[in-house]
């Protein structure tokens, strides 16, 4: 016998327990069980960005609880009220460039609960708040799984779409944090709507046709990302439905009725969004919705179908963003010509691209990002098993020009390494780090020795890569039990550089290259239907802030900041962004000016000198 005889036999050994691997009844619970082990390092990551406001406001026991609202209201960030927003740019939680009108009211009130119970019985503990969120992981994979087997046949290829959802590595942005849970939360009694809507079509269960709309407003209720539920109850009538496309069509009604119910209570209850750089109501703004939609959605598919991260276009210039439009464009149309034949002759087929398609839509309304894509991952990770099949399977049906045949294989060995190999792997990291390397996001707060009290001071920091992370001081500190300053403000954004000038004894100029509003998380806090005009003040307790210059775009360029003491006064506490971290920061002289410059090098080295003092180790001293 030949060596290579045994190797030879365990090929179709192989096959055929993966087969049955796939085809196995306990599947679902075996894919749960898999994505939860794969993303255990989120365990690890703790509290980050909007988990600090959320942990406020559940503790309830915080000094600006009258300001942020009951634990209810934990997604209720902006209240479209001036006077409230401008007590908290005051104290300094929202930066000085906030929009006095802004309003960003999310309804989550199942999601709500989720972290009530958290509040209730580990407090203290974010590894069991994440050990929650994985739970709900493992739900929604058990559900999808479950769903891919009501429509696909074989069971194998249902398997290898169940696998191919579970391991998706855009799982680990969601299950990361903590204030993404609702997407999770949503995915569950989503797809348990869909099954319940095919088990009403298809086996004619009464029950099921009651319970589907009320799993529809659990969705809705958990998230508006959950709107995503109708994009396949529609692709269902589309293509799948036993009875045909117009009694199909006409099946929906109870989910019409069920969207509408939830839509006028979210507008009577004050929930909605406006005036938010980073968010558009599709229902109040529809022509800038329809642009961003044109914009976004091919890369956000290219963030589903490829390696390339759709975060990544959020720290483009415009420029590099174009490129990579073009680049997502060009990718998603040989996806369709290489797919083409396949949904020519499968409605199966069709069902996930529409529903993946439709489901893409919506969450349009924001910055790309690999955490919207988990209604997207349902079709898609349902029509990829199918094109997988259909390419190693012989392409029955398949053109025979060598062009496709070579271009269609070529493709599928590319998506197998990407989504079989590469996201497997990848997951646990994205898991550890939902928003990026932890490194670089950990030294976006303020971690240094800032003394023992702060009560009657004045944190005034000069540059900040993100003022979002950066202002959380206020929260971080209170949550240890430290003192906490009186006001908190961030005058500039740190990225490129910044250039600041001294006019006089109590007055900077500070020009960012670029200008402000410039980069995601700062555009958060203003619409550019909102724009400063040239001369505009933001007057704050002891200090007045004037635009004194515009970019082309009509964006600040500089603006001058007057305090009602001199800058040496001891009431002030200066700091900047330097190298890899905060530090303590001296005004120049008056005529003098200094410029910082972001040290990228050691920004993003995973060795630095700002792994200093938690907050925990401070509230130890």
């Amino acid at each position: 016998m030949s060596s290579g005889e045994p190797s030879r036999r365990m090929i179709p050994r192989l096959a055929t327990s993966t087969g049955r691997l796939l085809e196995n009844r306990r599947l679902p619970i075996i894919a749960a069980v898999l994505a939860v082990f794969l993303s255990l390092p989120a365990l690890g990551v703790g509290w980050m960005l909007d988990d600090y406001y959320h942990r406020t406001v559940l503790l309830g026991n915080s000094q600006l609880r009258d300001l942020l609202g009951p634990p209810s209201e934990m997604f209720r960030f902006f209240r479209g009220d001036p006077v409230r927003t401008g007590r908290v740019m005051d104290v300094g939680l929202f930066p000085w460039w906030t929009d006095p009108s802004i309003k960003g009211e999310f309804l989550q009130a199942l999601t709500v609960l989720t972290h009530r119970l958290d509040y209730a019985l580990w407090p203290n503990s974010a590894a069991l708040m994440h050990a929650h969120s994985l739970l709900w992981l493992g739900a929604a994979v058990t559900v999808a799984a479950a769903f891919y087997r009501r429509m696909l046949g074989p069971a194998w290829v249902a398997g290898v779409a169940a696998l191919l959802f579970a391991l998706d590595d855009t799982r680990g942005t969601t299950v990361g944090w903590l204030a993404n849970r609702n997407v999770l939360v949503a995915a569950t009694f989503g797809v348990s709507a869909l099954i319940a809507h095919d088990r009403w079509r298809r086996d004619g269960s009464r029950p099921a046709a009651l319970l589907a709309p009320m799993l529809l407003l659990a969705a809705l209720f958990s998230k508006e990302e959950g709107i995503g539920t109708c994009a396949y109850l529609a692709s269902y009538a589309l293509f799948v439905d036993p009875r045909g496309r117009w009694r199909g069509g006409l099946a929906l009604w109870p989910y019409v009725v069920a969207v509408i119910a939830w839509a006028v209570l979210r507008a009577s209850w004050g929930y909605g969004v406006h005036d938010m750089g980073l968010y558009i109501d599709p229902l109040t703004d529809a022509g800038r919705f329809a642009t961003a939609v044109s914009t976004r959605l091919p890369i956000l598919l290219l963030g589903q179908w490829s390696p390339i991260q759709a975060d990544l276009a959020t720290v483009l210039r415009p420029s590099m963003f174009a490129g990579l439009w073009w680049l997502a464009s060009a990718f998603l149309a040989l996806l369709a010509f290489a797919e083409a034949p396949l949904l020519r002759r499968d409605r199966v087929a069709c069902y996930w691209a529409a529903g993946m398609l439709f489901a893409s839509i919506p969450v349009c309304a924001t910055a790309p990002m690999d955490r919207l894509l988990t209604f997207v991952g349902i079709g898609a990770s349902g029509l990829l098993a199918q094109y997988l099949a259909f390419v190693f399977g012989g392409a029955v049906g398949g053109p025979s020009s060598a062009s496709w045949r070579v271009t269609a294989r070529a493709l599928a060995w590319f998506l197998v390494v990407v989504h079989a190999i590469f996201a497997p792997i990848s997951l646990p990291f994205r898991a550890a780090n939902p928003v990026g390397p932890r490194w670089v996001e950990a030294r976006f707060y303020v971690q240094m020795p800032l003394g023992p009290s702060l009560e009657d001071r004045t944190v005034v920091i000069v540059n900040a890569p993100s003022a979002v992370n950066a202002t959380y001081l206020i929260l971080r500190r209170e949550q240890s039990g430290l003192s906490v300053p009186r006001h908190t403000w961030v005058l500039a954004p740190a990225m490129p550089s910044v250039t600041i000038h001294r006019l006089d004894e109590r007055t900077l100029a500070i020009r960012p290259q670029k200008g402000y509003l410039r980069w995601p998380l700062d555009q958060v806090f203003r619409s550019e239907r909102r724009p400063f005009a040239l001369g505009d003040q933001v007057r704050l307790t002891g200090m007045i802030v004037t635009i004194t210059d515009l970019t082309a775009d009509g964006r600040p360029a500089e603006a001058t900041f007057r305090f009602d003491v001199p800058l040496e006064s001891p009431s002030l506490l200066w700091l900047c962004f330097q190298g890899d971290g905060f530090e303590p920061f001296t005004p120049p002289a008056v005529g003098q000016d200094i410029e910082i410059q972001i040290d990228w090098k050691a920004l993003l080295s995973p060795v630095g000198h700002t792994d200093r003092t938690t907050d925990k180790e401070l509230s130890n001293h």
